[in-house]
């Protein structure tokens, strides 16, 4: 899958050799819920993919399975459980934060982040910025405005990151899987 921006054509991902994995953490239960049904319901309108709801830890990760495996339950002793706080609902110019709602940067969440680019040797840059996703694609910055009137600006929720999840990346979201996850501080 490929798309548009400022007429220049992407590919989400280089068809993927070798496997690229993305550490997750997800909300669970009635936050899980509340999330996953906006998403839900914004993918339906807008004809986009649907995904879980997750907070992105640290992405384009490279490696064979056991090692990328192994690698996590390394990380996930490191990170005692924290909470992460969701703020206010944004939006940008790119495919994957079209529409997203923040995350508070505390310093467990980006503790965490550091952890897991030293880990698995990611670089520092770009600068790590916790979000959830709500919609991935490309919309003119007037109708994000009118989602985001819709939603409300404010999204004050809050949930427990106590696992830690690895997904393959692969084509669109609809065939990442989740590959294995860790509890956290165990």
């Amino acid at each position: 899958m490929s798309f548009e921006t400022s007429g220049r054509r992407f590919s989400m991902h280089p068809y993927l050799k070798p496997p690229h994995y993305s550490l997750w953490l997800m909300p669970k239960g009635e936050v899980r819920r509340r999330l996953a049904e906006a998403i839900l319901d914004l993918s339906g309108k807008y004809s986009t993919s649907a995904f879980e709801p997750h907070v992105t830890l640290a992405g384009s990760i490279v490696g064979p399975a056991r090692d990328v495996e192994s690698k996590i339950k390394d990380l996930a002793r490191r990170i005692p459980p924290f909470t992460i706080r969701l703020t206010t609902v944004e939006g940008l110019e790119e495919y994957f934060r079209c529409l997203f709602i923040r995350v508070a940067q505390t310093r467990p969440i980006m503790s965490a982040n550091e952890a897991a680019r030293e880990i698995f040797r990611l670089p520092k840059r770009p600068a790590f910025m916790p979000h959830l996703s709500l919609l991935y694609g490309s919309l003119p910055s007037k109708e994000k405005e009118r989602i985001i009137a819709s939603l409300g600006r404010r999204f004050e929720l809050e949930f427990k990151a106590a696992t830690l999840h690895l997904y393959l990346i692969k084509r669109e979201p609809e065939a990442w899987r989740r590959v294995a996850s860790q509890g956290l501080g165990l």
